[in-house]
């Protein structure tokens, strides 16, 4: 696999619109926080504009009526959503945009160094191929399957000191990484996050999470729920986090588990890496035990 790490001012400013206005539940409110000691007060219209750009956003979620694939994909984004959306809607969130241009450049120009640096960084480190290889054979064998793609873009957003974050909502090809001020002591942690967008994109939907859906008869909500445990039983802080890129053990996988199920989770995958089993319907059955769903 190869990997292109790159830094989009349109990707970054629709970062910071859509997480102010705190559309969605995964939205960083420390960013938020962060943002708007440095920046300073925001007007009354610039709040209405964000309270409305929520409204709109909503309309348009992730999947296919994902309202910020334009700003990843296209050098310019509205000639496209001119198209998507209703025209009304169009205004208003171009609107929203022209009237946090100013914040958004002040934020741009400390944001952008840092950007710069963590690029070089992760290419430095990326050029790894024995690493990479040690991976990829890793989740070939877990998940049953071959990576669906052999390029993957890695679009670089703004992020505090104590947090970092990816995501996968883009289209097939990209994912996110949020890493501008994550200091580059813990590059190790936010390769972990990569590997574990890259897991949801390029690995997991060939063989494993249709087996999941259908065991459980199409209910989504235990479906995720044991689709992201495992992965991120897996990477950042899983047993190839730990083992290749020397991670820190996690205290809970993710929150909805305590700490006892995220060690017998974790003992759970290690037994598969090591006798290099794919993940099979035993392994779902003594998920759901443990999680007790």
């Amino acid at each position: 696999m190869k990997f292109r790490f790159i830094i989009s001012k349109w990707a970054n400013f629709y970062f910071f619109v859509q997480n102010l206005s705190e559309w969605h539940f995964s939205n960083r409110k420390d960013y938020n926080v962060l943002w708007r000691n440095e920046l300073g007060q925001f007007s009354s219209e610039e709040e209405n504009a964000l309270k409305q750009f929520k409204e709109i956003h909503l309309r348009y979620p992730f999947g296919k009526l994902y309202l910020g694939r334009q700003f990843f994909l296209k050098k310019n984004p509205w000639d496209i959503l001119a198209k998507k959306l209703s025209k009304e809607d169009f205004i208003a969130v171009k609107n929203t945009f022209f009237l946090l241009q100013n914040k958004f450049d002040l934020l741009w120009n400390k944001e952008l160094p840092l950007l710069l640096q963590w690029q070089k960084e992760l290419n430095d480190k990326l050029n790894n191929l024995l690493l990479t290889k040690s991976i990829i054979n890793s989740l070939k064998i877990i998940f049953n399957t071959p990576p669906s793609k052999s390029e993957i873009t890695i679009n670089l957003l703004p992020s505090s000191v104590e947090r970092t974050g990816g995501g996968a909502n883009i289209d097939d090809k990209n994912i996110s990484l949020e890493i501008s001020r994550y200091p580059t002591e813990g590059i190790n942690h936010a390769i972990g996050i990569m590997w574990h967008e890259i897991i949801h994109l390029c690995f997991q939907n060939q063989y494993f999470f249709p087996f999941v859906l259908e065991y459980f008869s199409n209910n989504r909500q235990k479906a995720d729920l044991v689709n992201e445990v495992t992965i991120s039983a897996i990477f950042p802080r899983g047993i190839l986090g730990i083992r290749l890129l020397k991670n820190k053990p996690p205290y809970k996988l993710t929150n909805q588990i305590n700490p006892k199920q995220t060690i017998q989770i974790l003992d759970l995958i290690k037994e598969y890496v090591d006798n290099k089993k794919y993940l099979d319907e035993k392994y779902i059955k003594t998920v759901v035990e443990i999680l007790k769903i």
